[in-house]
């Protein structure tokens, strides 16, 4: 057997820090009891243009990931 975590895959320094970032994005728009209806309506506004830029930057992603897939081919 391999010495592997006990995650599934190994994890490359990009992966990690793409999983940090979105954490903290995560947490920082996390709406809270003590936030005010503004800071409610801002992070909500934040969680939805996060949204919003995941699905417009997939395709790119894709097309990347085809592209080095066909390089490697």
């Amino acid at each position: 057997m391999t010495d592997q975590p006990n995650d599934k895959q190994p994890e490359s320094g990009a992966l990690q820090t793409a999983r940090q970032t979105y954490n903290a994005f995560d947490k920082f728009v996390t709406i809270r009891e003590e936030d005010s209806t503004l800071a409610m309506a801002g992070k909500l506004l934040l969680r939805l243009l996060g949204i919003f830029v995941m699905i417009l930057l997939s395709p790119f992603l894709v097309i990347g990931l085809l592209v080095a897939f066909a390089a490697v081919l």
